[in-house]
């Protein structure tokens, strides 16, 4: 999947995930690679979407497929498919529930990648919303299909980064609550030095970063409890 095809070119991924803070420590990446594959059986082939996800705790412990229906049932991520089947869709329902998506917006001038729609508005966010009035230690997900990106989305000096939205949400969250969650390495950044993307994922400062995908049994962590970077979060093919 490249950024250069038609429809999604700039579009990032990426999955957050808060867990209770001291309550049942740390997920597990076997633990999170259930949530990740239960959101994306409800996603779509060959297009980049995000989507948001809260949980009470208990279901980000045992994430069994059983929990999981319960949590975010199959009638509610059954129109959240729908919504993200359709060119620059959204699903944002009212009243808000437990999980809000997006695809990127060509609507507007420059377009609005999806993490961005998801996350722009601090307070008044999509994924704020979903957040708001629940318990501190929720489990909460953003999941992007592709890499953070280096040129936009966690670029400084670009107004559509989305790290300005993203670290200051996430640190409402327990401080061993936040991950952040990638499934495919974007392409375009493999052109760039090894230090350089690693340097922007950095950034991303109040989340560990996490790829998820088909071709492992856990999710990986990307940083080690030294900043150091598992090559497997760099590899081009997921």
């Amino acid at each position: 999947m490249s950024r250069h095809c038609p429809g999604f070119r700039v579009l990032c991924v990426a999955l957050l995930l808060s867990l209770a803070n001291g309550v049942f420590g740390s997920i597990s990446p076997g633990n999170l690679k259930k949530i990740v594959k239960y959101i994306t059986d409800y996603g779509i082939e060959n297009n980049h979407y995000a989507v948001a996800v809260r949980l009470d705790a208990k279901y980000c412990q045992d994430p069994t497929l059983t929990n999981l229906q319960t949590a975010l049932p199959k009638s509610v991520m059954s129109k959240m498919h729908e919504a993200i089947k359709k060119k620059n869709g959204i699903y944002v329902p009212n009243p808000i529930g437990n999980v809000v998506a997006a695809r990127p917006n060509f609507k507007v001038q420059g377009f609005e990648h999806a993490e961005w729609r998801l996350l722009t508005g601090g307070q008044n966010s999509p994924t704020a919303k979903i957040l708001e009035n629940k318990p501190r230690d929720s489990c909460l997900i953003f999941f992007s299909k592709l890499s953070p990106c280096t040129d936009r989305c966690l670029n400084p000096n670009d107004m559509r980064n989305f790290v300005q939205w993203l670290n200051p949400l996430f640190n409402q969250v327990g401080k061993d609550s936040r991950a952040f969650v990638f499934e495919t390495f974007y392409g375009k950044d493999s052109d760039k030095e090894p230090a350089v993307v690693v340097a922007a994922w950095q950034t991303i400062k109040h989340a560990p970063l996490f790829r998820c995908d088909a071709n492992n049994a856990d999710c990986i962590q990307c940083f080690d409890n030294n900043d150091k970077v598992d090559p497997r979060c760099l590899a081009k093919q997921a």
